[in-house]
Protein backbone atom coordinates (compact mmCIF):
# COMPACT_ATOMS: atom_id res chain seq x y z
CA UNK A 1 0.00 0.00 0.00
CA UNK A 2 1.00 3.28 -0.84
CA UNK A 3 2.06 5.91 1.91
CA UNK A 4 -0.73 8.45 2.43
CA UNK A 5 0.04 11.55 2.69
CA UNK A 6 0.27 13.04 6.67
CA UNK A 7 -2.80 14.90 7.43
CA UNK A 8 -3.93 17.57 9.13
CA UNK A 9 -4.37 15.62 12.45
CA UNK A 10 -0.65 13.96 12.10
CA UNK A 11 0.80 16.76 11.51
CA UNK A 12 -0.81 18.12 14.91
CA UNK A 13 -0.06 15.09 16.56
CA UNK A 14 4.25 15.06 15.40
CA UNK A 15 4.07 18.78 16.25
CA UNK A 16 2.77 18.41 19.62
CA UNK A 17 5.23 14.84 20.13
CA UNK A 18 8.11 17.77 19.47
CA UNK A 19 6.84 20.13 21.87
CA UNK A 20 6.75 17.58 24.51
CA UNK A 21 10.03 16.36 23.56
CA UNK A 22 11.60 20.03 23.59
CA UNK A 23 10.24 20.71 27.07
CA UNK A 24 11.26 18.14 28.80
CA UNK A 25 15.10 18.48 27.59
CA UNK A 26 14.91 21.55 27.97
CA UNK A 27 13.95 20.61 31.93
CA UNK A 28 16.21 17.79 32.03
CA UNK A 29 18.98 19.69 30.43
CA UNK A 30 19.18 23.55 31.84
CA UNK A 31 21.81 25.45 29.48
CA UNK A 32 24.95 27.17 31.98
CA UNK A 33 24.31 30.43 32.52
CA UNK A 34 25.64 33.01 30.42
CA UNK A 35 28.68 34.46 31.54
CA UNK A 36 29.33 38.48 31.86
CA UNK A 37 30.72 38.59 28.50
CA UNK A 38 27.94 37.82 26.70
CA UNK A 39 26.71 40.81 27.33
CA UNK A 40 26.55 44.31 25.38
CA UNK A 41 28.18 44.70 21.98
CA UNK A 42 30.95 41.84 22.80
CA UNK A 43 31.58 39.08 20.68
CA UNK A 44 29.83 35.42 21.67
CA UNK A 45 32.54 32.46 21.81
CA UNK A 46 31.70 29.21 20.12
CA UNK A 47 30.12 27.74 23.18
CA UNK A 48 27.56 30.32 23.41
CA UNK A 49 26.72 30.55 19.94
CA UNK A 50 25.37 26.66 19.99
CA UNK A 51 23.77 27.67 22.95
CA UNK A 52 22.34 30.56 21.58
CA UNK A 53 21.07 28.79 17.99
CA UNK A 54 19.33 25.93 20.18
CA UNK A 55 17.82 28.30 21.74
CA UNK A 56 16.09 29.94 18.50
CA UNK A 57 15.76 26.52 16.68
CA UNK A 58 13.48 25.50 20.07
CA UNK A 59 11.67 29.00 19.76
CA UNK A 60 10.87 28.34 16.44
CA UNK A 61 9.37 24.50 16.61
CA UNK A 62 7.19 26.15 19.49
CA UNK A 63 6.11 29.16 17.64
CA UNK A 64 5.12 26.10 14.87
CA UNK A 65 3.21 23.97 16.85
CA UNK A 66 1.14 26.62 18.43
CA UNK A 67 0.09 28.17 15.39
CA UNK A 68 -0.57 24.85 14.29
CA UNK A 69 -2.75 24.34 16.82
CA UNK A 70 -4.82 27.70 16.89
CA UNK A 71 -5.45 27.90 13.64
CA UNK A 72 -5.16 26.00 9.86
CA UNK A 73 -1.83 25.06 8.35
CA UNK A 74 -0.22 27.54 5.79
CA UNK A 75 1.70 26.68 3.06
CA UNK A 76 5.16 26.33 4.15
CA UNK A 77 7.39 29.09 3.12
CA UNK A 78 11.01 28.70 1.84
CA UNK A 79 13.70 28.71 4.83
CA UNK A 80 15.42 31.45 3.63
CA UNK A 81 12.23 33.66 3.87
CA UNK A 82 12.29 35.20 7.58
CA UNK A 83 9.25 34.30 9.81
CA UNK A 84 6.75 36.75 11.06
CA UNK A 85 7.09 36.75 15.17
CA UNK A 86 3.79 35.89 16.92
CA UNK A 87 3.07 36.21 20.19
CA UNK A 88 1.11 33.62 22.46
CA UNK A 89 0.24 33.50 26.30
CA UNK A 90 1.71 30.48 26.90
CA UNK A 91 3.85 30.52 30.31
CA UNK A 92 6.49 27.74 28.61
CA UNK A 93 6.85 30.04 25.87
CA UNK A 94 6.91 32.80 27.97
CA UNK A 95 9.62 31.48 29.65
CA UNK A 96 11.73 30.51 26.92
CA UNK A 97 11.07 34.32 25.43
CA UNK A 98 12.68 35.25 28.56
CA UNK A 99 15.61 33.13 28.24
CA UNK A 100 16.46 34.07 24.74
CA UNK A 101 16.28 37.81 25.82
CA UNK A 102 18.70 37.38 28.61
CA UNK A 103 20.93 35.11 26.27
CA UNK A 104 20.95 37.99 23.68
CA UNK A 105 22.47 40.67 26.28
CA UNK A 106 19.93 42.09 28.55
CA UNK A 107 20.82 43.21 31.57
CA UNK A 108 21.03 41.76 35.06
CA UNK A 109 21.68 38.39 33.30
CA UNK A 110 22.69 36.37 36.82
CA UNK A 111 23.11 37.53 40.47
CA UNK A 112 27.11 37.65 39.51
CA UNK A 113 26.91 39.74 36.51
CA UNK A 114 28.90 42.75 37.28
CA UNK A 115 29.02 44.61 33.68
CA UNK A 116 25.24 45.57 33.55
CA UNK A 117 24.95 49.04 32.68
CA UNK A 118 22.76 49.89 35.85
CA UNK A 119 25.55 48.87 38.43
CA UNK A 120 28.28 51.23 36.05
CA UNK A 121 25.87 53.94 36.76
CA UNK A 122 25.50 53.30 40.40
CA UNK A 123 29.57 53.31 40.88
CA UNK A 124 29.92 56.27 38.44
CA UNK A 125 27.21 57.90 40.86
CA UNK A 126 29.76 56.96 43.92
CA UNK A 127 32.48 58.21 42.14
CA UNK A 128 31.01 61.43 41.51
CA UNK A 129 29.85 61.61 45.09
CA UNK A 130 33.48 60.71 46.52
CA UNK A 131 34.83 63.34 44.58
CA UNK A 132 32.96 66.32 45.42
CA UNK A 133 33.08 65.43 49.23
CA UNK A 134 37.29 65.30 48.53
CA UNK A 135 36.64 68.75 46.68
CA UNK A 136 34.73 70.01 50.02
CA UNK A 137 37.23 68.86 52.15
CA UNK A 138 39.90 70.86 50.35
CA UNK A 139 37.86 73.76 50.08
CA UNK A 140 37.64 73.81 53.43
CA UNK A 141 40.97 73.18 54.32
CA UNK A 142 42.16 76.01 51.83
CA UNK A 143 39.75 78.10 54.03
CA UNK A 144 40.61 77.71 57.36
CA UNK A 145 44.58 77.82 56.06
CA UNK A 146 43.69 81.38 55.05
CA UNK A 147 41.65 82.52 57.92
CA UNK A 148 44.68 81.57 59.91
CA UNK A 149 47.08 83.53 58.14
CA UNK A 150 44.76 86.62 58.09
CA UNK A 151 43.82 86.10 61.26
CA UNK A 152 48.10 86.15 62.22
CA UNK A 153 48.35 89.42 59.90
CA UNK A 154 45.76 91.21 62.20
CA UNK A 155 47.27 89.84 65.48
CA UNK A 156 50.88 91.01 64.54
CA UNK A 157 49.96 94.70 63.71
CA UNK A 158 47.16 95.17 66.39
CA UNK A 159 49.78 93.73 69.19
CA UNK A 160 50.95 96.96 68.95
CA UNK A 161 48.23 99.22 69.81
CA UNK A 162 46.73 96.33 72.38
CA UNK A 163 49.82 95.96 74.33
CA UNK A 164 49.89 99.91 74.77
CA UNK A 165 46.23 100.08 75.63
CA UNK A 166 46.58 97.42 78.45
CA UNK A 167 49.41 99.03 79.80
CA UNK A 168 47.03 102.66 79.97
CA UNK A 169 47.53 104.26 83.29
CA UNK A 170 45.18 105.03 86.00
CA UNK A 171 45.21 108.63 86.63
CA UNK A 172 42.05 109.58 88.77
CA UNK A 173 39.51 107.81 90.89
CA UNK A 174 35.76 108.85 91.34
CA UNK A 175 34.29 107.86 94.95
CA UNK A 176 30.48 108.47 95.16
CA UNK A 177 27.96 107.76 97.78
CA UNK A 178 26.31 109.10 101.02
CA UNK A 179 29.20 109.18 103.92
CA UNK A 180 27.35 109.58 106.87
CA UNK A 181 29.18 107.20 108.63
CA UNK A 182 32.12 106.22 106.95
CA UNK A 183 34.92 109.36 106.63
CA UNK A 184 35.04 109.50 102.72
CA UNK A 185 38.96 110.43 103.47
CA UNK A 186 38.64 106.50 104.82
CA UNK A 187 37.48 104.90 101.56
CA UNK A 188 40.14 106.94 99.77
CA UNK A 189 42.64 105.10 101.70
CA UNK A 190 41.28 101.78 101.08
CA UNK A 191 41.11 101.96 97.31
CA UNK A 192 44.57 103.40 96.95
CA UNK A 193 45.77 100.80 98.97
CA UNK A 194 44.47 97.99 96.76
CA UNK A 195 45.51 99.94 93.26
CA UNK A 196 48.84 99.48 91.36
CA UNK A 197 48.12 101.76 88.83
CA UNK A 198 46.96 99.89 85.34
CA UNK A 199 43.49 100.84 84.45
CA UNK A 200 42.94 97.84 82.35
CA UNK A 201 44.44 95.18 84.24
CA UNK A 202 43.13 96.22 87.74
CA UNK A 203 41.72 93.33 89.75
CA UNK A 204 38.31 94.67 90.75
CA UNK A 205 36.97 91.73 92.59
CA UNK A 206 39.79 92.11 94.91
CA UNK A 207 39.34 96.09 95.66
CA UNK A 208 35.55 95.47 96.04
CA UNK A 209 36.20 92.98 98.73
CA UNK A 210 38.53 94.86 100.49
CA UNK A 211 35.91 97.62 100.81
CA UNK A 212 33.26 95.21 102.30
CA UNK A 213 35.20 94.38 105.20
CA UNK A 214 34.73 97.83 106.43
CA UNK A 215 31.54 97.28 109.30
CA UNK A 216 29.89 100.60 107.34
CA UNK A 217 30.10 99.22 103.92
CA UNK A 218 27.19 97.51 102.67
CA UNK A 219 27.28 97.21 98.63
CA UNK A 220 29.68 98.31 96.50
CA UNK A 221 29.75 99.19 92.82
CA UNK A 222 32.88 99.70 90.86
CA UNK A 223 33.03 100.46 86.76
CA UNK A 224 36.17 101.64 84.43
CA UNK A 225 35.35 104.96 82.90
CA UNK A 226 36.93 105.62 79.31
CA UNK A 227 39.59 106.08 79.22
CA UNK A 228 41.46 106.04 82.57
CA UNK A 229 38.92 106.70 85.34
CA UNK A 230 37.96 104.66 88.08
CA UNK A 231 34.26 104.84 89.11
CA UNK A 232 33.38 103.19 93.07
CA UNK A 233 29.75 103.51 94.59
CA UNK A 234 29.72 103.16 98.55
CA UNK A 235 26.47 101.98 99.93
CA UNK A 236 26.38 102.59 103.80
CA UNK A 237 25.12 100.33 106.16
CA UNK A 238 21.90 101.67 107.87
CA UNK A 239 21.69 101.73 111.27
CA UNK A 240 18.23 101.26 112.53
CA UNK A 241 18.95 100.84 116.41
CA UNK A 242 21.81 100.36 118.54
CA UNK A 243 22.82 97.07 120.03
CA UNK A 244 24.53 96.31 123.41
CA UNK A 245 27.34 98.41 124.12
CA UNK A 246 29.49 98.25 120.33
CA UNK A 247 27.16 97.47 117.55
CA UNK A 248 23.79 98.09 115.45
CA UNK A 249 21.16 96.78 114.12
CA UNK A 250 21.11 97.42 110.04
CA UNK A 251 17.76 97.52 108.25
CA UNK A 252 17.83 93.44 107.56
CA UNK A 253 18.36 92.55 111.96
CA UNK A 254 21.95 92.01 111.35
CA UNK A 255 24.10 92.82 114.29
CA UNK A 256 27.22 94.90 113.14
CA UNK A 257 30.11 95.50 115.77
CA UNK A 258 31.57 98.41 114.90
CA UNK A 259 34.59 100.39 117.30
CA UNK A 260 32.85 103.94 117.24
CA UNK A 261 29.69 104.07 118.56
CA UNK A 262 29.29 107.99 118.61
CA UNK A 263 27.32 108.60 115.84
CA UNK A 264 24.53 106.38 116.99
CA UNK A 265 23.73 107.91 120.07
CA UNK A 266 20.42 109.47 118.64
CA UNK A 267 19.23 106.04 117.60
CA UNK A 268 17.29 103.67 120.39
CA UNK A 269 18.80 101.14 122.44
CA UNK A 270 18.27 97.75 121.87
CA UNK A 271 19.58 94.80 124.32
CA UNK A 272 18.87 91.24 124.60
CA UNK A 273 20.11 88.17 123.25
CA UNK A 274 22.13 88.10 120.44
CA UNK A 275 19.58 85.10 119.04
CA UNK A 276 16.61 86.91 119.58
CA UNK A 277 17.77 89.97 117.88
CA UNK A 278 15.38 89.56 114.48
CA UNK A 279 12.66 89.24 117.45
CA UNK A 280 13.57 92.33 119.50
CA UNK A 281 13.97 94.59 116.44
CA UNK A 282 10.40 93.43 114.99
CA UNK A 283 8.89 93.90 118.63
CA UNK A 284 10.79 97.64 118.57
CA UNK A 285 9.37 98.65 115.10
CA UNK A 286 5.45 97.47 116.23
CA UNK A 287 5.40 99.17 119.88
CA UNK A 288 7.66 102.62 118.18
CA UNK A 289 4.41 102.46 115.57
CA UNK A 290 1.55 102.11 118.14
CA UNK A 291 3.53 105.30 120.36
CA UNK A 292 4.99 107.65 117.66
CA UNK A 293 0.36 108.39 117.02
CA UNK A 294 0.80 109.80 120.46
CA UNK A 295 4.00 112.15 119.96
CA UNK A 296 6.08 109.22 122.34
CA UNK A 297 9.22 108.10 121.11
CA UNK A 298 11.16 104.71 122.22
CA UNK A 299 14.56 105.59 124.05
CA UNK A 300 15.33 102.09 124.49
CA UNK A 301 13.79 98.42 124.29
CA UNK A 302 15.24 95.27 126.68
CA UNK A 303 14.54 91.93 126.51
CA UNK A 304 15.85 89.79 129.29
CA UNK A 305 16.19 85.69 129.66
CA UNK A 306 12.98 85.28 130.87
CA UNK A 307 11.44 87.27 127.71
CA UNK A 308 10.10 90.15 129.93
CA UNK A 309 9.88 93.51 127.97
CA UNK A 310 11.17 96.65 129.84
CA UNK A 311 10.79 100.10 127.34
CA UNK A 312 11.79 103.36 128.09
CA UNK A 313 10.36 106.81 126.69
CA UNK A 314 12.47 110.01 125.94
CA UNK A 315 12.75 111.61 129.05
CA UNK A 316 13.61 109.09 131.00
CA UNK A 317 9.57 107.29 131.28
CA UNK A 318 9.71 103.55 132.03
CA UNK A 319 7.04 101.33 131.05
CA UNK A 320 7.49 97.74 132.61
CA UNK A 321 5.40 95.25 130.08
CA UNK A 322 5.60 92.00 131.63
CA UNK A 323 6.51 88.68 129.32
CA UNK A 324 2.82 87.71 127.81
CA UNK A 325 0.41 90.39 125.48
CA UNK A 326 3.00 92.58 124.90
CA UNK A 327 0.48 94.35 122.81
CA UNK A 328 -2.71 94.01 124.15
CA UNK A 329 -1.17 95.67 127.52
CA UNK A 330 0.66 98.68 125.57
CA UNK A 331 -2.78 99.75 124.02
CA UNK A 332 -4.62 99.93 127.60
CA UNK A 333 -1.24 102.17 128.78
CA UNK A 334 -2.55 104.53 125.47
CA UNK A 335 -6.18 104.63 126.27
CA UNK A 336 -5.50 105.78 129.98
CA UNK A 337 -2.78 107.70 128.41
CA UNK A 338 -5.27 109.71 126.21
CA UNK A 339 -7.85 110.16 128.78
CA UNK A 340 -5.61 111.17 131.65
CA UNK A 341 -2.21 110.91 131.90
CA UNK A 342 -1.72 113.45 128.89
CA UNK A 343 -2.59 115.94 131.02
CA UNK A 344 -0.11 115.57 133.95
CA UNK A 345 2.36 113.71 131.33
CA UNK A 346 5.65 116.09 132.59
CA UNK A 347 4.98 114.29 136.23
CA UNK A 348 4.99 111.07 135.85
CA UNK A 349 8.22 108.77 136.18
CA UNK A 350 7.12 105.32 135.73
CA UNK A 351 4.70 103.11 134.56
CA UNK A 352 3.51 99.69 135.48
CA UNK A 353 0.65 97.96 132.88
CA UNK A 354 1.35 94.09 134.03
CA UNK A 355 -2.13 94.59 135.99
CA UNK A 356 -4.57 92.72 133.91
CA UNK A 357 -7.48 95.57 135.24
CA UNK A 358 -5.64 98.81 134.94
CA UNK A 359 -2.01 100.14 135.47
CA UNK A 360 0.04 101.52 138.26
CA UNK A 361 1.46 105.02 137.65
CA UNK A 362 4.66 106.37 139.88
CA UNK A 363 5.29 110.54 139.72
CA UNK A 364 7.76 112.02 140.52
CA UNK A 365 8.90 113.31 143.35
CA UNK A 366 7.65 117.06 144.73
CA UNK A 367 5.27 117.14 141.89
CA UNK A 368 1.85 118.61 141.69
CA UNK A 369 0.50 115.20 140.97
CA UNK A 370 2.96 113.73 143.65
CA UNK A 371 2.14 116.81 146.00
CA UNK A 372 -1.90 116.27 145.45
CA UNK A 373 -2.07 112.74 146.13
CA UNK A 374 0.50 112.62 148.72
CA UNK A 375 -1.92 115.18 150.43
CA UNK A 376 -4.93 112.68 149.40
CA UNK A 377 -2.89 109.86 151.45
CA UNK A 378 -2.41 111.27 154.40
CA UNK A 379 -6.06 113.19 154.70
CA UNK A 380 -7.09 109.32 154.12
CA UNK A 381 -4.40 108.51 156.87
CA UNK A 382 -5.78 110.90 159.68
CA UNK A 383 -9.12 110.55 159.22
CA UNK A 384 -10.07 106.62 158.22
CA UNK A 385 -13.44 105.26 156.92
CA UNK A 386 -15.58 104.39 159.99
CA UNK A 387 -17.86 101.26 158.91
Amino acid sequence: MKNKPPGVSDRLVDANRLFERDVLMQESRREPRVRASIIGDKKLTARDSVSVSKAESKAEVRKESRLLGRKSVKAEKPATEKRSRVVFDDPILSQTDSNLRRERGYSKVSPQGGGSKASSSKLSAVDEVRAKVSRKIIYRGLGLGLLLIAFAVVAYFVSGPLARLLERPLKSVAVEGQFQYLPKQRAMELIEKEIDGDFIQLNLAKLKNELQQDPWVDKVYLSRRWPDTLVVKIAEQTPIARWDANGFLNQRGEIIRVQDTTKLSGLPWLQGNEINAREIMQQYQDLSTLLRSRGLEIAALKCDNKKSWRLTLKNDKEIAIGREEVMEKLRRFVTVYDKFLINVWTDVKAIDVRYSNGVSVQWVQDSEMAKKYLKAELNTKQNPVQK
